[in-house]
């Protein structure tokens, strides 16, 4: 198999058929534009590339619905230039997006991925599967997709943190890596190590940002002694001297509109780092595998488990270079993030203050009771009696606020006016709307500084895809449109940016 490193954890996958000499290409994840839209962020590296230099392309899998997986503008440019259109390859969870599919990409042949389901795919085979994560999380539609030709199979994870903690599980998964008849296996992860680049943009003095640092770095070597805790089991994944593990991601970044120094301060772990620390704890456990890291720009043939060799991916030119954001703990750059709304244009506060405590009721409290973490009951005593969350209207924190109250014996939240109390959640009003209505995503507010409270339970509700599918079609068909007008995800992003962020 063939592996091209296209960034983040976009990948091009070729396979050829040794009896036809034809080969089955399939692109994961495409998301080759220079700026993430949900998220007020931009790709490290940007790509500049020509869709003949991809060419042919037969499938495209989307792994999940989040814009650095699923791009709409980079959908659209791959379905207008390249010369044969790809099938489209959706996991059952993203089903409820097709018709924004076939309405903005000219009804594309699109195939659904049951969970557990093998599909076959031109000469390979196709299966599906979701981790067993009980908890509701911002990932929870991430499908993981394995494939399999001949002898050799890849499995890539994408967002998902595979539970190998469970036995029957990491049994399942051992299975997969090293079932009958594989002699090549490549396990493809992404790490985004995003506590260290969101934690250190709002960092007010370098030794917070030398805590910061170090934390990022306790949090990456507990996560790798959790993956390779030592199991007594001879047929487990890590002791296959045919499995590969490709690390590859960590592609999201400032903005390259911004200051320069922004990309010195946002990467106190890369992606070098958890190789190395994977590498040493995997010998240190006895573990027989390979581990190694993707190159940005190359095509990665794998034989055996192993990299056989890399060589330069035609016609793909990289704008930037890993050295230009080499982590500096002694710069004094500390941007200048405002506590404001993304956008802060005068809006109707008497419609949004309806529809906040509808959300609150409707959606938010049933979150609450069924994520029992804690219970709610406990929530309310954890807090004497009433959990309150602020919601500032206008765009200054002058402007007007209520404060929306759950206590005992109450059937919802209920509206006050705001007092002195301490709160627990506080937002923008306006935030909270441009969420409803598919303009907002979880990540957005890189670009402002959050308010100083305890939670944000309420925002990470409105992340949970399938509890809130109906604002991720918003937002995805919202983007498919400005891309059918030719605009561009950075005018989308950079307006939220305002110009004392941009530069010194």
């Amino acid at each position: 198999m063939q592996i091209t490193a296209l960034g983040h954890s976009c990948l091009l996958l070729s396979f050829e058929h040794a009896e036809t000499g034809d080969t089955t290409r399939i692109l994961v994840d495409p998301w080759l534009s220079d700026h993430a839209t949900g998220d007020a962020m931009g790709r490290f590296p940007r790509l500049r590339y020509q869709v003949e230099d991809l060419e042919p392309i037969h499938g495209i899998y989307l792994s999940h619905a989040h814009c650095d997986h699923l791009d709409p503008y980079t959908l659209v440019r791959l379905w207008r230039e390249l010369e044969s259109p790809p099938a489209l390859l959706v996991p059952v969870s993203l089903q409820f997006l097709i018709p924004v599919f076939q309405e903005h990409l000219d009804d594309p042949d699109i195939r659904v991925l049951e969970g557990h389901v093998p599909m076959s795919f031109r000469g390979v085979e196709l299966l599906g599967f979701f981790d067993i994560s009980y908890d509701a999380t911002n990932e929870e539609d991430v499908m993981v997709l394995v494939v399999t030709h001949g002898s050799e199979r890849v499995l890539i994870e994408a967002d998902a943190r595979l539970s190998l903690e469970f036995p029957n599980f990491r049994q399942y998964i051992s299975m997969l890596m090293r079932g009958p008849g594989i002699d090549s296996a490549v396990y493809l992860t992404t790490e985004n190590e995003l506590t260290g680049t969101l934690g250190s943009r709002s960092c007010g003095s370098l030794e917070e940002r030398e805590s910061l640092r170090g934390r990022a770095a306790e949090e990456m070597w507990e996560s790798v002694h959790q993956l390779y805790q030592p199991m007594d089991d001879p047929m487990d994944l890590w002791q296959g001297e045919h499995v590969l593990r490709l690390v590859h991601g960590q592609g999201l970044t400032a903005p390259h509109e911004l200051d320069s120094r922004w990309q010195r301060i946002l990467f106190p772990v890369r992606i070098a780092d958890r190789v190395g620390a994977e590498r040493m704890v995997a010998e240190q456990n006895g573990c027989r595998h390979r581990i190694d890291g993707l190159d940005v720009g190359q095509i990665h043939t794998v034989v055996g488990g192993r990299i056989e060799r890399r060589e330069s991916a035609p016609g793909l030119q990289l704008l930037d270079s890993e050295d230009s954001r080499d982590f500096d703990a002694t710069l004094r750059f500390f941007p200048p993030l405002g506590c404001a709304p993304l956008r802060s244009e005068p809006r109707d506060v008497d419609a949004q203050r309806v529809r906040i405590l509808e959300l609150l009721n409707g959606s938010f409290l049933p979150y609450l009771h069924g994520l029992r973490q804690p219970p709610v009951l406990h929530l309310l005593a954890n807090h004497g009696g009433r959990y309150r969350v602020r919601v500032h209207y206008g765009h200054t924190v002058e402007g007007p606020a209520w404060d929306y109250v759950l206590s005992y014996g109450a059937s919802g939240f209920e509206e006050t006016s705001a007092s002195s109390q301490l709160v627990q959640e506080a937002y923008w009003g306006n935030d909270l709307e441009d969420f409803l209505d598919g303009r907002c995503d979880e990540f957005t507010p890189f670009c402002r500084q959050q308010f100083p409270v305890e939670e944000m339970r309420l925002w990470v509700c409105l992340a949970t895809p399938l509890l809130h599918s109906a604002l991720v079609l918003k937002k995805v068909n919202l983007h498919f449109e400005r891309a059918r007008k030719g605009l561009c995800p950075g005018s989308w992003v950079m307006e939220m940016y305002t110009a004392h962020t941009l530069h010194d």
